[in-house]
C-alpha cells in the first residue's frame, strides 16, 4: 500500500489518472455511479412487478383468478369458511380464495369499495346499511351467504329461566347487533316490543314489556367472552365464545339466526359488472355449500356459522 501511494504521488498532474481513488472527488463520482445502477434496478425491478400483476389479471376485468376475500380477522369461522370454499368449490370454477383478515372493519369496507379486494364476508345487510349511510362507501350486498349463529351466554346460571329478575345483560353497543340482540330476548317471551316495530331496528326505547326488570348495559364488539364474569349474561355471537375457549354449557340460549342478520357477499359497487364477479357469485352460491354449512363437524365452523334460514 504505502509503495502504491508513493509510485501515484511522483506522477506528473499530466500523467494522473482522470480519477483519483484516492481523492474525495473520484469517490463521490463512484458512489454516484453505483447509486444510478441501483436506482435504474429499482426501476426495472417495479416495472417488471406490476407488468405481471397486469399479466395476472383476466381480460376484461380488474380482477385476477386469485379471489382476494376480506374477513374478520378474530374469526377462526370466517376463515375456515374461504379454506373450504377454496378446497372444495373455488376449483371448480378455475379460481383459487385467498382469506384476507382484517380486524379494522372500516379499513376492510374501503379496501373493498376500491377494489383491493373482490369481496367481504363479515357484514349483514343492517351492519352494512349503517357503513355506507355514515361513510358515503360505495359497497353493494350480493345476497346472504351464511349465518352467524347468536346465542345468550352466562357464567352464572344454567339456563334463561334462572336469570334472576333484575338480572344484568350485556348487549353489543352497535344499532344492529344492539337489536339483534333484543330480538333474540323479544323471540324467548321475556320482553316484548312496543306495536309496529321493526324487530331488526329495535332500541331499548322500543320495549312495551320488561316484566322480569332486566337492565341492559353495552359492550364493544368482540368483547363478550371478557364480559361474562361481570354481569348475568351475555348476547353475542357464538363464533367470540367459541373463539375464546368458552365451555359450551355456558351457552344457556341458541335459537335459530333470522335471515336479517345473514352474513352477506359483499363488493365494490363499481365492480358489479365486473367479469369474475359473475365468477365470484357461482362459487359462493354454488348448491354445495348451505349443504356443507348444515352438516359439516369442522369445529372451527360446526355451531358458529350455519345455512341460511328460509325467514
Amino acid at each position: 500500500m504505502s509503495t502504491t501511494r508513493s509510485t501515484l504521488d511522483t506522477h506528473t498532474p499530466g500523467d494522473r489518472p482522470e480519477i483519483d481513488l484516492g481523492g474525495g472527488r473520484g469517490r463521490r463520482w463512484i458512489l454516484l455511479a453505483v447509486a444510478g445502477v441501483v436506482l435504474i434496478g429499482v426501476v426495472v425491478a417495479l416495472v417488471l412487478r406490476f407488468a405481471a400483476d397486469d399479466e395476472k389479471t383476466v381480460a376484461g376485468s380488474h380482477f385476477s383468478d386469485d379471489f382476494a376475500i376480506a374477513y374478520q380477522a378474530s374469526s377462526a369461522s370466517e376463515q375456515a369458511f374461504l379454506e373450504y370454499l377454496d378446497k372444495e368449490i373455488a376449483p371448480d370454477y378455475g379460481v383459487h380464495i385467498d382469506g384476507v383478515g382484517i380486524e379494522d372493519g372500516n379499513q376492510l369496507d374501503q379496501a373493498t369499495a376500491d377494489g383491493k379486494y373482490i369481496a367481504n364476508i363479515y357484514q349483514h345487510k343492517h351492519w352494512l346499511q349503517q357503513v355506507t349511510d355514515s361513510t358515503g362507501m360505495r359497497l353493494t350486498a350480493l345476497g346472504p351467504v351464511f349465518q352467524w349463529s347468536y346465542s345468550i351466554y352466562s357464567a352464572r346460571f344454567g339456563s334463561l329461566e334462572e336469570l334472576p329478575d333484575g338480572a344484568t345483560i350485556a348487549l353489543l353497543n352497535d344499532p344492529a347487533n344492539t337489536a339483534q340482540a333484543l330480538w333474540i330476548l323479544e323471540r324467548a317471551g321475556v320482553l316484548t316490543f312496543k306495536d309496529g316495530v321493526n324487530p331488526w331496528a329495535a332500541t331499548e326505547q322500543d320495549i312495551a314489556s320488561n316484566p322480569r326488570g332486566f337492565r341492559f348495559t353495552y359492550m364493544e364488539y368482540g368483547a363478550g367472552p371478557r364480559t361474562l364474569d361481570s354481569v348475568d349474561a351475555v348476547v353475542d355471537y357464538n363464533m367470540s365464545f367459541v373463539d375464546a375457549g368458552t365451555p359450551d354449557d355456558q351457552r344457556i340460549y341458541a335459537p335459530d339466526a333470522p335471515k336479517e342478520f345473514a352474513g352477506q357477499l359483499v363488493v365494490g359497487t363499481a365492480y358489479l359488472d365486473d367479469p369474475q364477479v359473475a365468477k365470484l357469485k357461482k362459487v359462493f352460491f354454488d348448491p354445495r355449500v348451505q349443504e356443507y354449512l348444515a352438516t359439516n363437524d369442522d369445529p372451527d365452523l360446526s355451531g358458529q356459522l350455519a345455512p341460511v334460514s328460509a325467514s
